[in-house]
């Protein structure tokens, strides 16, 4: 789809919005709203907007004009399609997480049972054979086993 040049920004916004509506299942997936600034004759120009993204392989990239009320409409409108991935990404950092705490947790069970003669394989608490067979029959709280 290709857009011809715009007489008013009112006509540019449709155009844009249309894109985004026939893109919609591309922009949901990966796209960026870039801010880019230009020199010319040792001023600083800008921002001028454009919305990036990929289709087949290849970078696309529509020009959107210096108009900050247009790129927050797309910002906006961009984030809307991108929030069920953005949702999915933060469900997957917060299982790793949870899955470190986890692996945490057990390393430090796994050190205080070996203070009194016990091991983890797994979930379970392995050892206690070895205990009675040894004639232990209780551990104090300082981690001193007691025969009995």
């Amino acid at each position: 789809m290709t857009l011809e040049k715009c007489d008013s920004v009112d006509q540019k916004r449709q155009a844009v919005l249309q894109l985004l509506e026939t893109r919609r299942e591309i922009l949901a997936q990966q796209g960026a709203l870039i801010a880019s600034w230009r020199s010319y004759k040792g001023r600083r120009l800008g921002p001028y907007y454009r919305l990036a993204y990929r289709v087949e392989g290849k970078q696309r990239a529509l020009y959107l004009g210096a108009d900050p009320r247009l790129a927050a409409e797309v910002r906006q409108a961009l984030h809307g399609m991108q929030a069920a991935r953005h949702q999915q990404r933060h469900g997957r950092q917060q299982h790793a997480q949870l899955r470190a705490a986890l692996r945490c947790s057990r390393e430090q069970w796994d050190i205080e049972l070996r203070k009194v003669g016990l091991y983890l394989k797994g979930f379970e608490v392995r050892g206690y054979r070895r205990l009675m067979s040894a004639g232990i029959t209780t551990v104090d709280a300082k981690g001193e086993s007691a025969r009995g």
